[in-house]
């Protein structure tokens, strides 16, 4: 083994141990309440039964393919069902994925301490890393298969007729988009640039790789389309994610690269930032590849594994962003950046070939390798703690509402009017009699928030797949079965506001809450 591919293992090792310890340790420091999609997929991993899981995984209760929930339920039910074991198995897989990123994208350009340090900066300043990658959802597991499948595609381009690369496509392909439903435009995507291959080349070979494509496409539509239409009546009359704007658009794709701060951007004056981001990575990509896909004959660029595979992540990053947008102004909005994190790889690599296409790429003098490698491991320490600390601060359940809980009677029950509350309340808190109000006449006003109706099916599915009678429907909701209440409601949420104005509600009084957009109220049915 050489020097240099003995260094790229070590590294990526030490990435490895970087991200899984310091972000697991970083778990038992801070807020370990699950938040609304972790609860319910907390509630489906730890159901007794493989097969009811599978069954009330196939309604309104969630919108995902069968891979994660099925693949976690089988580590929680054999090793355990801790929750923070759980969210480890997800750190795991994130940073397994960042070892084997590194160590496939420094085979193919650039000096394992350089990529090093590039990569895990441009990692750890990317927020949405820290969020997603702690959590009891499937986007670690969807990142490290999309990570496997740019992979194999990549090495399709130079042997689109290698019987083992087919295989693994096929196979690779299938479990992207039997993980998330967003796999889909990720192989459309490559389906798409094969299409351009063949075309452009005229070889025949990639015609192999287009109709894998178009075979795993079938068998999605034959095992999966039919419970996939159940999943998405969830999301009737509207999706819960707000339609794409002008500067939404750059704020949800430019959280896909590194920010000096997510929260600075948030202030109109910054959100100039996203945009520039955004700009900087399509721009780049289109000033290095476009020119040289003018002037160069396709059999000269297939030999250059480093160019072609940022030719594939840009054309990756695009497209489904393109699709996504797409499909959310003209359908249903599905444009999120949770949904488009497996780009972020993509972005990751387009920005770190771009540092060697405009750096001077000479090999480094032996001393100012050795000075980099001796300051290497206080490197490593400070990132560790970078990462700790930024961890620790990420807290995704809206927690400031629970302070507050301890001044009311613990006699009356306390209503909610979103899930976000509701499920981890109602999860994590025994001593709250926490309840939710099923009301479809007030989540589908048209004034109310995108996600009244959403919420509204979702807990009507979990209230009948795993019997949470803490869910009332309205016809439940009388004065023999809830004769006093609180009600902790929100500006954004119109439901309580309807029982009150109808005089079915009496309001007893307003307890003082110094939370923007709440009021605690003290309330009673009248008969």
């Amino acid at each position: 083994m050489n020097q240099r591919r003995k260094q790229i293992i070590l590294l990526s090792i030490a990435l490895l141990l970087i991200f899984s310890i310091s972000l697991i340790v970083s778990l038992f420091f801070k807020e370990k309440w699950l938040w609304m999609d972790e609860v319910l997929s907390y509630i489906l991993i730890s159901d007794p039964s493989v097969v009811h899981m599978n069954d009330a995984l196939v309604s309104n209760m969630d919108q995902n393919p069968p891979v994660f929930p099925n693949l976690y339920w089988f580590i929680g039910h054999a090793i355990s069902q801790n929750p923070q074991f759980l969210r480890a198995v997800s750190v795991l897989l994130f940073s397994g994925t960042l070892a084997v990123f590194y160590r496939y994208t420094t085979e193919l350009v650039g000096t394992p301490v350089r990529n090093f340090l590039l990569i895990s900066l441009i990692v750890a300043f990317t927020y949405l890393n820290l969020t997603l990658s702690t959590q009891i959802r499937g986007y670690s597991l969807f990142l490290l298969i999309s990570l496997g499948y740019f992979m194999v595609l990549h090495q399709l381009i130079a042997s689109p007729d290698r019987v083992q690369l087919l295989i693994a496509f096929f196979i690779l392909g299938l479990f992207i988009v039997f993980t998330h439903s967003f796999g889909l435009f990720y192989a459309a995507a490559s389906g798409a640039f094969f299409a351009g291959l063949f075309i452009w080349s005229r070889n025949k070979r990639y015609a192999y790789v287009v109709l894998g494509h178009v075979l795993i496409l079938v068998i999605w539509l034959l095992l999966w389309y039919p419970n996939f239409a159940i999943q998405t009546e969830a999301g009737k009359p509207h999706s819960w994610i707000p339609v794409p704007t002008f500067f939404s658009f750059f704020t949800i794709v430019g959280e896909l690269a590194p920010s000096l701060s997510a929260s600075l951007e948030r202030k109109s004056v910054f959100q100039i930032l996203p945009i520039l981001r955004f700009v900087l990575v399509v721009g780049l990509w289109a000033y290095i590849a476009l020119p040289r896909l003018r002037t160069t004959r396709f059999q000269f660029l297939v030999p250059d594994k480093a160019f072609t595979f940022y030719l594939l992540a840009g054309f990756l990053y695009l497209i489904p962003v393109s699709i996504a947008l797409v499909v959310s102004l003209f359908f249903r909005s599905v444009f999120i950046s949770r949904y488009l994190w497996p780009s972020h790889l993509l972005v990751v690599y387009q920005l770190v070939y771009a540092v060697y296409f405009f750096l001077d790429r000479r090999p480094l003098q032996p001393g100012r390798v050795a000075v980099r490698v001796k300051f290497l491991p206080l490197y490593m320490l400070a990132l560790a703690g970078f990462i700790f600390y930024q961890n620790r601060k990420v807290n995704v359940f809206p927690s400031g509402v629970l302070s507050y809980l301890p001044q009311l009677n613990k006699q009356y029950p306390v209503f909610v009017e979103t899930a976000d509350y509701f499920l981890p309340i109602w999860f994590h808190d025994k001593t709250t009699k926490v309840r939710y109000l099923l009301d479809w006449d007030t989540a589908r006003q048209p004034s109310n928030i995108l996600s009244a109706t959403v919420e509204h099916k979702v807990l009507k599915s979990v209230r009948e797949k795993y019997q949470v009678h803490d869910i009332i429907p309205s016809r439940n909701f009388t004065r023999s079965v809830v004769p006093h209440f609180y009600v902790i409601d929100e500006s954004s949420n119109y439901q309580i506001e309807h029982f009150i104005e109808t005089g079915r509600v009496q309001v007893i009084r307003e307890l003082p809450i110094a939370l923007e957009g709440h009021r605690i109220l003290e309330c009673t049915l009248r008969s």
